[in-house]
């Protein structure tokens, strides 16, 4: 995957200190507790340094990428200076919620706040699956890759809401609605298995994020010492924004990732899901 194209924003403090905009393309980093190794790193700095100093003296500093971090290795003797980081560009950010899709191009959020960001690895239409509880008289602007639908409360936790056209390895943030505790994305075309684990049992959820019904078999498997009345289930004419689900009542000790088992053509996906019982 390409690079990512992050976005406008500013650092949160780090355990270290704190990283400050001097200009636009003028990184400080100010060290108030210098790390044991002496080397501080910056998450999510998206733009290319150019060079990376000493404020006061100019010395140059030693430096390396890791992934979206930057690491800095200050000196071993004296105070721990201040940091100029200049940039070959104005400052983006990869925020800290950023999630790359996975393999099969989608995104399965539990939302700690009112936006999440996304990264997909090819550019490609996407629709979204609200999971959650909302007013339905509420109304929503939902927002993505520049793209914006008008959705009323009763219509969205029920369909899948799209297309958006996500770009390749950049940066796009979503807005999640109050009452919203789970976001599932993926490619148009795709149907996704899902787990959703309640009080008492656990549910396998079908979504059909295609353009037309689709039709399947999906299975649960268990770890050993795990057992449920029901694994296995068929579904036909699921309409497209849709979804279909099963409960079952789940037996065992500890803790597992569960993954449901689709066959329900080249574009079946599943969500897996960690399950303590």
């Amino acid at each position: 995957m390409a690079l990512i194209q992050g976005i406008p924003g500013e650092f949160e403090p780090q355990p270290w200190g704190e990283a400050i905009l001097r200009s636009r393309e003028l990184l400080l980093l100010r060290i108030a507790r210098c790390p044991a190794d002496h080397e501080v790193r910056l998450p999510g700095l998206a733009t290319t340094p150019r060079h990376v100093v000493e404020d006061h003296t100019g010395r140059a500093l030693t430096w390396r990428r890791d992934g979206d971090d930057l690491v800095v290795r200050l000196p071993e003797a004296g105070a721990p200076p201040v940091v100029r980081v200049a940039l070959a560009g104005k400052l983006r950010i990869v925020p800290e919620d950023t999630v790359t899709a996975n393999a099969d191009g989608v995104w399965d959020l539990t939302p700690a706040g009112p936006t999440a960001h996304l990264v997909a690895r090819r550019a490609g239409d996407v629709a979204i699956r609200f999971v959650g509880m909302v007013e339905p008289d509420s109304l929503h602007q939902i927002r993505l890759a520049g793209r914006r639908y008008g959705v009323a409360g009763h219509v969205l936790t029920r369909t899948t809401i799209g297309p958006f056209p996500m770009p390749e390895s950049r940066v796009v943030p979503l807005a999640v609605p109050a009452g919203v505790r789970r976001v599932l994305v993926a490619p148009v075309g795709t149907v996704l298995a899902s787990i959703h684990p309640g009080r008492a049992e656990l549910t396998v959820v079908v979504t059909n994020f295609g353009r037309t019904p689709a039709r399947g078999e999906v299975e649960l498997p268990l770890p050993p010492g795990w057992s449920a009345p029901e694994q296995t289930w068929a579904f036909d004419g699921l309409e497209p924004g849709r979804s279909i689900g099963w409960a079952t009542r789940i037996t065992g000790v500890g803790e597992h990732e569960l993954r449901a088992r689709l066959d329900a053509g080249r574009r079946s996906a599943s969500s897996p899901y960690v399950v303590r019982l």
